[in-house]
């Protein structure tokens, strides 16, 4: 596994496919559900996805999405990753209390840029952005600029974007953007319903 400093940083210009990632969990179970999308930049659409189901290995606790999410993400992305993708997960980067939110465990482990887009600040802090698409205002900590409230839709609430590694904040804001119609990311938010679905017919099977 090579270290998230290591993997080679690339442009926009490069990227063809962002691959989106998201876990459903039902805890009364023990399962959970991963999925992967490929939305593809050309085309501004899914063009490819995957499923896997697993068991959490361990319940979710506040600011400890990593450990619970990262083996099943993986294994799901792994079956879709090419090169050219850039993986897009729902968690934070390096914008975590340690530097060391899902974003960053996923690209020491796939060796590919990944960018982390998170529905709310570990924090909790009010959104400072002006409620304009686009809007950007970047958050720093004691070393340094580690993530930005960025807002993707006119009016809404905004999102929380890192880097995991392989990837400058300014290009990971840009994909962002370029492939946001609602609040979330297009490749993010096709996984996340993916896995929802995946779930509720995991549970529906049974009962």
């Amino acid at each position: 596994m090579t270290g998230w400093e290591e993997v080679p940083e690339v442009k926009p210009a490069s990227v063809r496919r962002l691959i989106g990632v998201d876990a459903a969990y039902c805890d009364e179970r023990e399962v959970a559900v991963a999925a992967a999308v490929a939305w593809d930049r050309a085309g501004r659409r899914v063009v490819e996805s995957r499923r896997l189901t697993g068991k959490p290995p361990m319940p979710y606790r506040f600011g400890h999405l990593a450990a619970r999410e990262v083996g099943i993400a993986e294994a799901v992305v792994r079956e879709l990753v090419t090169d050219g993708d850039v993986v897009m997960c729902d968690g934070h980067g390096l914008m975590h209390p340690d530097r060391a939110g899902l974003g960053v465990h996923l690209a020491a482990r796939l060796g590919r840029p990944v960018v982390a887009v998170a529905k709310n600040p570990l924090h909790r802090e009010t959104p400072l952005t002006s409620p304009e698409r686009g809007a950007v205002r970047r958050i720093s900590d004691a070393q340094g600029v580690v993530g930005a409230e960025v807002r993707t839709a006119e009016s809404v609430r905004p999102v929380y974007v890192s880097v995991g590694g392989g990837i400058s904040l300014d290009a990971a804001i840009e994909l962002v953007l370029e492939s946001s119609r609602y609040r979330l990311p297009e490749p993010a938010r096709a996984a996340d319903r993916q896995a929802r679905d995946g779930l509720r017919e995991l549970l529906g099977r049974a009962r």
